[in-house]
């Protein structure tokens, strides 16, 4: 089934609730995590706190900022920061740079232009400024994961051309979580991530919000997709539509053992 990556996200308010997630994810097998710094308290989101929690894990961590309304100077800032700090990645939104990244989409010929899926710019400025900032947090010992939340439904081919030109851009790893609004499009989205694990070349994580969001997030990397976005526990934060850590490895654990049973 290829690699099984379980990624402990990190939605919490204060450094002392990232280290407990952290030191309690690991102990439940999380072999990475993703630091919110957008729900940080505000005193709590410089480079030496973010420096601290990251020492304190013993897995990669990968950091990110989900503010639409924040200077992208000020972003590009938190990126190599928390790259300085420690982090083995960030997660970089597809629109960075861009206040109108639906209207880049206008007359665009791409097979996703025509679906205008939300969080993907095509301006011309903003990609030459994504990559050379994709060049500057590599340069830094950074890698890059390029994300967009795109609100709707895929096809196959629209979903594989919106993934090649993330890794066109840079991109170590490609990010796309669709809407789902029927059990057509759960196996509409299981098949993309066989086309993608085919085709794209890079790893990557294929899934989907809303209602099919539960089903779909704790079984996607059956398909391919690389990665399971999990809770170790859920607070007042949390994003219930991720699963949780024990839940997962034992949706694992139960789907794909070998049976010692071979009668």
């Amino acid at each position: 089934m290829g690699k099984f990556s379980v990624i402990s996200s990190l939605r919490v308010r204060t450094p002392e609730e990232a280290i407990f997630d952290i030191q309690d994810s690991e102990r439940q097998g999380a072999d990475g995590f993703l630091l919110h710094i957008e729900l940080l308290d505000k005193q709590y989101q410089s480079a030496e706190v973010i420096s601290s929690i990251i020492a304190s894990a013993n897995r990669p961590l990968m950091a990110l900022d989900y503010l639409p309304e924040e200077d992208p100077e000020v972003l590009s800032s938190v990126f190599l920061n928390a790259v300085s700090a420690g982090a083995a990645a960030v997660d970089l939104p597809m629109y960075l740079f861009d206040k109108a990244p639906l209207k880049s989409l206008e007359g665009r010929t791409e097979a996703f232009a025509c679906a205008l899926p939300a969080e993907v710019s095509m301006d011309r400025e903003a990609k030459e400024r994504q990559k050379e900032l994709i060049s500057k947090l590599h340069e830094a010992g950074g890698e890059i994961l390029i994300s967009a939340h795109v609100g709707k439904m895929l096809s196959q081919a629209q979903a594989l051309a919106l993934a090649e030109e993330m890794r066109d851009r840079g991109a170590d790893i490609a990010k796309i979580i669709v809407r789902a609004g029927s059990a057509d499009d759960v196996a509409e989205i299981y098949q993309t991530c066989c086309l993608l694990k085919k085709s794209l070349g890079i790893p990557f994580l294929y899934q989907t919000s809303g209602t099919y969001g539960k089903l779909v997030r704790p079984t996607a990397w059956m398909f391919g997709s690389r990665y399971v976005l999990c809770h170790n526990r859920y607070s007042q934060v949390s994003n219930r539509e991720k699963p949780l850590i024990a839940d997962v490895l034992r949706i694992k654990e139960e789907l794909f053992c070998e049976s010692s049973d071979r009668s």
